[in-house]
């Protein structure tokens, strides 16, 4: 779990005795009646879904819905998790819902600083060994690094000096503190973090994600033109785009030699696919299953992969294999434990194939690789990172 926002607000009229004659607290029927008209005026289209129970808000493309929920008695209940965006992140949601507090007549119950608190739930996380901070739960990225965090990996010297220090953990958070440009610099951060491909984009979707990064660093050094921003990385999203104006021409300049770091999809993906089996492949691939859910194809725009799984009947891996006839030339074999595979490879149409099968029975992968001649190195060690989970 990660750090966030878990508080309550209540209202500053007594609930009962004497102080309650001055002006009684609203029932819960009332506050969540005022809450779902105030958040659909205030918020707008950041609404996700509203009701007289519960309020809950998009307010950023990275983090976790914000939600408000009215209790029995009255008190609003507010949760978000924002360890993943930053301070800033957290301190502008305050920010949002202090008008809507107002209009209630609520305060919160506690205060807080998230600056010094979010570094040091940061600080005593390393301390207890982990190694990955507020990164996203349905991708793993295969990092050799001490501590995977949202803006990067940190190596052991500074995981060390934030224990010692938690304001040394500043630099892991892409949103630090409130002001011109920090919202928009934040979203353009995360998703140059986990979304961005780096490579051409392969359909619209992908170019307009390119182009709403562009337009969100645009806009954050338009907003203060000291903001520091990732120009190196900016710089390589729009060769990404093919971008050949002055824009581009200014942001390159302002690069210089320097080599771009941001972003996990440069490293190996850890994929879960069907069957229990898992496999590494390349941030820039996109995959998804066909229409019968039987097979998973993915590309990066050169190279595809296609992977199919199967229960065989056999109990002993070496005596499953062979089900499958070889067809050609085997180019590689796996023997490890109760894992067997073979590899074979072939030409067609200009097209470089390279077929696999791992079994650990009774269950088989089926992986083919379909690139050029020099992308069978790469073909051969996607293959051989088939594994089967032990659960």
């Amino acid at each position: 779990m990660g750090y966030g926002i878990a508080g309550r607000a209540c209202s500053r009229r007594a609930k009962g005795g004497l102080r309650a004659l001055l002006g009684k607290a609203p029932d819960a029927n009332e506050v969540g009646d005022r809450l779902e008209r105030l958040a659909r005026r205030m918020f707008k289209r950041q609404v996700i879904d509203a009701s007289a129970k519960r309020v809950t808000l998009g307010l950023h493309p990275a983090a976790s819905p914000v939600r408000l929920v009215v209790l029995p008695d009255g008190d609003l209940e507010v949760s978000a998790e924002t360890s993943r965006i930053g301070p800033g992140y957290h301190s502008e949601i305050l920010a949002r819902l202090a008008p809507v507090l107002e209009e209630l007549e609520y305060v919160w119950a506690d205060a807080s600083d998230p600056e010094v608190e979010m570094t040091e739930w940061l600080a005593a996380e390393l301390a207890a060994g982990a190694r990955s901070i507020a990164m996203p739960a349905d991708r793993t990225f295969r990092v050799d690094a001490a501590v995977a965090t949202p803006m990067g990996p940190r190596d052991a010297a500074w995981r060390d000096a934030v224990i010692a220090d938690p304001r040394r953990g500043a630099d892991a958070f892409a949103w630090w503190d409130r002001g011109p440009g920090r919202e928009v610099r934040s979203r353009a951060l995360l998703a140059m973090a986990f979304d961005v491909p780096w490579r051409e984009p392969l359909d619209e979707d992908e170019r307009a994600l390119l182009e709403r990064v562009d337009d969100d660093l645009t806009a954050a050094r338009r907003a203060d033109r000291e903001l520091a921003l990732p120009y190196p990385e900016w710089a390589e999203l729009l060769d990404c785009l093919g971008r050949d104006d002055e824009h581009a021409a200014r942001v390159r300049k302002r690069a210089g030699d320097a080599t771009p770091a941001l972003g996990y999809r440069r490293c190996l993906m850890e994929v879960e696919l069907s069957g229990g089996w898992s496999l590494e492949l390349g941030g820039g691939f996109v995959g998804r299953w066909d229409d019968d859910g039987a097979r998973w194809v993915a590309s990066d725009g050169d190279r595809v992969v296609e992977f199919e799984s199967l229960t065989g009947h056999a109990s002993d891996s070496a005596q499953l294999l062979p089900v499958a006839p070889q067809v050609h030339p085997v180019i590689e074999r796996i023997h490890d434990g109760d894992r067997y595979g073979r590899a074979e490879a072939f030409d067609d149409d200009g097209v470089h194939f390279v077929y696999g099968l791992v079994a650990e029975a009774p269950h088989v992968a089926i992986l083919t690789c379909r690139g050029a001649v020099s992308d069978e190195p790469w073909a051969l060690a996607t293959w051989r990172s088939l594994r089967r989970s032990v659960a």
